[in-house]
């Protein structure tokens, strides 16, 4: 068994792909993202005091996966948050820290199909203007962009465009979902750091688990 907890709730569809990418290793997990936000008292924004929550109520895991957006910050620093939360709260489990450059939606800019098919018109031919593969993590808003693209690739106006607008947060819920971890995503950096992340922590799982 193991726990994600994803940096927002439309990144919880990334718990599927680790559990997946799991199964293709030999080693079938069963992924628990919990909804800290119910708790009576909801543990702030800091991987450590979001840990403490999960296992003050009581569930046992053997493994532990975090997802924190570089954002700004030298992925380097990701990582080290991570794992030294992971050491003061829980310190002989075996963690992965899921760190995308700068954000997850750099992983969605590679998919024009799904994008279009998510804005609801899957057979449009305007232009996205969608960075190039080898630069969707250079760039310094990749939330920005994907904004852009959706809303190009709906083709809407006025007062329907407003309201396709306010759905931002849905539709990069269903990219998440959908989103082809044997594509593009593995020529990545990222995403590279992240499988050998996954192997390495599976390498520690007790034989018997």
């Amino acid at each position: 068994r193991a726990v994600f907890l994803a940096d927002g709730p439309s990144d919880e569809p990334l718990g599927d792909h680790l559990e997946a990418m799991c199964a293709e290793r030999g080693s079938p997990i069963r992924i628990t993202t919990p909804d800290l936000r119910r708790l009576p008292r909801p543990p702030g924004l800091k991987v450590e005091d979001r840990l403490r929550a999960v296992f003050e109520m009581g569930n046992n895991y053997e493994i532990i996966f975090v997802h924190r957006d570089a954002e700004k910050q030298n992925p380097r620093d990701r990582y080290s948050e991570v794992e030294a939360a992971v050491h003061r709260v829980r310190p002989a489990l075996p963690w992965v820290a899921v760190v995308p450059v700068r954000m997850t939606e750099a992983w969605l800019l590679l998919d024009e199909r799904e994008i279009r098919q998510v804005a609801g018109r899957p057979r449009g031919t305007n232009s996205l203007a969608l960075p190039a593969p080898n630069r969707v993590e250079r760039e310094p808003n990749p939330k920005l962009i994907l904004q852009g693209a959706l809303e190009q690739a709906s083709g809407l106006k006025g007062r329907k465009m407003k309201q396709f607008k306010r759905r931002f947060g849905e539709h990069r819920r269903l990219l998440v979902a959908r989103m082809d971890i044997h594509g593009p995503v593995r020529r990545l950096e990222a995403w590279q750091a992240l499988e050998g992340s996954v192997d390495r922590a599976l390498a520690q799982l007790p034989e018997s688990i």
